[in-house]
């Protein structure tokens, strides 16, 4: 029995401001400042860490410029300027499941965010989950000939690599290694697990490029519930995107 499954993007971690920090206090108007930085009440942990390290630079907490003294215009200033390195002290990290050893074959291209991925050495693959290419769950339903060439060529793989499995472990070799050479014969449509964290300005740079109607589908779905997730912890940061 091979399943299909969808891909499921979930949000592990993200920034939060320690209330024990020194200079967390309530202002005389009775709002939250950091440092003597008025904290804006709809502004994220995220996005008041980003204005916070930008105003650090320049020791301007006092926000002496009318035009950038809200944290949704400061932080619009800095990506209208280009300044984007304090986006980097805000990092997200993404648990993805549901994906295809395919699409993390592209993600991992971007060398400024990090992974942990499930390994086939250890993992037994032998009744792994597949991963449809758009293309085909969109074009043809279940049970039609072309989507079922897929999941019939994958289990005809799966029951290649069990064989092969027990072959080399029936000729000596330990588990891992049987399994390390057996996934040779393994699809790149079989399912993948993967942790991927980043800061917010690789996140910029990977959705620049992986939101593209130039980018492989199943990426550029994934991309757009990254997206979203990322729209929740900073929408000043992910605004340009989502617009």
């Amino acid at each position: 029995m091979v399943n299909v499954v969808k891909p499921e993007v979930r949000r592990l971690a993200n920034p939060c401001i320690d209330v024990d920090f020194p200079d967390l206090e309530v202002g005389e108007t009775g709002s939250l400042q950091l440092a003597g930085m008025e904290i804006s009440s709809y502004s994220t942990d995220s996005e008041d860490l980003i204005e916070f390290a930008g105003r650090a630079c320049y020791q301007s907490f006092h926000k002496p410029n009318p035009k950038t003294a809200e944290n949704a215009d400061y932080i619009a200033n800095i990506i209208a300027q280009g300044h984007e390195s304090v986006l980097e002290h805000a990092t997200v990290t993404f648990y993805l499941t549901g994906v295809s050893r395919a699409l993390t074959h592209e993600l991992i291209r971007h060398r400024h965010l990090s992974y942990s991925q499930m390994s086939q050495r250890f993992v037994d693959e032998s009744e792994a989950n597949i991963v449809m290419p758009p293309a085909i769950s969109a074009l043809y339903h279940e049970g039609s000939k072309e989507y079922e060439a897929v999941v019939k060529s994958a289990r005809k793989s799966l029951k290649k690599y069990t064989a092969l499995v027990e072959s080399l472990q029936n000729e000596g070799l330990p588990r891992k290694q049987a399994r390390e050479a057996a996934r040779a014969v393994l699809p790149n449509c079989l399912e993948t697990r993967i942790v991927v964290s980043g800061n917010l300005r690789a996140w910029r740079d990977y959705l620049k490029k992986r939101i593209s109607p130039h980018a492989d589908a199943e990426i550029r779905i994934v991309s757009q519930m990254i997206l979203a997730e990322l729209y929740d912890v900073a929408p000043s940061v992910f605004k340009d995107f989502v617009e």
